[in-house]
């Protein structure tokens, strides 16, 4: 659906107005505080507050569908909502503190998920409130990822993950983490390869963040 240059220019201003209303002017040009996730600087409250208010708005993630908490904004509004952002110093600090949850896992959620997953999993993404890492690398596989051994297997009820994977950026701070296993252990090594979404929240998973010399993992 085309929009008209009318339409669009109302919408400008309501991005103007409810930015005016919502941006804290404390973080006018400091996206610098959300430059790595593993290091986000929350000394300002403001950062916080701009985080719940932009997730609550939707405008986060701007052009995910509205009926799981995204903002339903068209391509071209949400280009004038960059437009506007960027005016007054703004800056979305959702696509670092959701990890890999809006440039990755979302997006593959909302195109191949269930809709119980949808409804489990994008709401909290759009509120900047669960950050996700992914697991692919392993340490004998890493950009041949036909070559992973971390397998799973289908116990019925769950699945029984067995193996490592290595240079997870984010792995220690993570809530959830989506894994590339092997659940297919016959024919070509690049067939038999799932997406398993896991909660890092239990006491079989171990993290071992790699230090690097800057301090940061």
């Amino acid at each position: 659906m085309t929009q008209s240059q009318q339409d669009l220019d109302a919408f400008r201003e309501t991005a103007q107005k409810w930015l005016a209303e919502n941006f804290p002017s404390s973080l006018e040009g400091q996206a610098s505080v959300v430059l790595r996730a593993e290091s986000v600087d929350r000394s300002n409250p403001d950062l916080d507050l701009w985080i719940d208010r932009l997730g609550e708005k939707g405008w986060g993630t701007p052009t995910w569908p509205a009926e799981y908490g995204g903002g339903g904004l068209s391509q071209l509004e949400a280009q004038v909502l960059d437009q506007e952002m960027e005016a007054v110093g703004a800056f979305n600090p959702l696509t670092i503190t959701a990890g890999m949850g809006i440039t990755m896992v979302g997006p593959t959620i909302l195109e191949y998920g269930t809709d119980e997953q949808k409804k489990r999993h994008i709401p909290k993404i759009c509120l900047g409130r669960t950050f996700w890492s992914l697991g692919y690398s392993e340490p004998n596989a890493g950009s041949d990822l036909a070559s992973l051994q971390c397998r799973a297997e289908d116990m019925g009820d769950h699945w029984r993950l067995n193996g490592q994977k290595t240079w997870t950026s984010g792995a220690d701070v993570s809530q959830w983490c989506g894994v590339l296993v092997r659940t297919e252990f016959k024919g070509p090594k690049r067939d038999g390869i799932s997406f398993i979404m896991i909660d890092m929240n239990q006491s079989e998973i171990e993290t071992r963040p790699i230090r690097l010399i800057a301090g940061a993992s």
